[in-house]
């Protein structure tokens, strides 16, 4: 009898350990519009590298080549089914954010207001004035880069709460449309 008990308590702890522990992502970007190059990773703990490479275009749509013999084609008319599939980022929890641009004097103003527009995000998300910085840098010429780091966190419990918030407004617009096609 103590041992079920020992063994309950103890799976009991794992399940909330496994349920609340945060974990922390963090992707970094690099765009260079000179060289027309895009550069991403993505992180674990800032220690385990889940995925990185670079971003090119084909004539069909967007190839991520993720190491130097593979790559992940997303065609263009895939991706607008894609997008309306379950979105679990709404899960994520925004730590920390960076962005560093670096411009000529044509891409300035629009840069600008690229910049501000994503600091009045990143406060409307919750994000604290702390945890956010803007660069601009000003270069001559014809130039355009921009990098940008950004940390989130989240848990099991917050993707499972996502997750069956999403299933049932899934359920509800089910019922609905048989609920209207039985009465008509």
């Amino acid at each position: 009898m103590g041992r079920f008990f020992l063994f309950a308590a103890l799976g009991l702890i794992l399940l909330a350990v496994l349920l609340f522990f945060p974990i922390f992502l963090e992707a970094d970007v690099h765009y260079d519009m000179n060289r027309k190059k895009f550069g991403f990773a993505l992180y674990a703990y800032k220690v385990i590298k889940l995925i990185g490479g670079y971003v090119t275009t084909y004539p069909g749509g967007i190839a991520l080549h993720i190491s130097p013999k593979k790559a992940i084609l997303k065609p263009y008319s895939g991706m607008d089914s894609e997008r309306k599939r379950f979105s679990f980022t709404k899960a994520f929890r925004i730590v920390s954010f960076s962005l560093t641009t670096e411009t000529g004097a044509e891409y300035l103003l629009p840069v600008s207001i690229a910049h501000t527009a994503l600091r009045a995000v990143f406060f409307s998300v919750g994000g604290e004035r702390e945890n956010i910085e803007n660069n601009l840098w000003l270069t001559d010429g014809d130039e355009l880069k921009i990098s940008m780091n950004l940390v989130t966190f989240f848990n099991l419990f917050i993707l499972l709460c996502a997750f069956l918030k999403f299933l049932k407004e899934k359920i509800k617009s089910l019922w609905r449309k048989k609920t209207k096609k039985s009465t008509t």
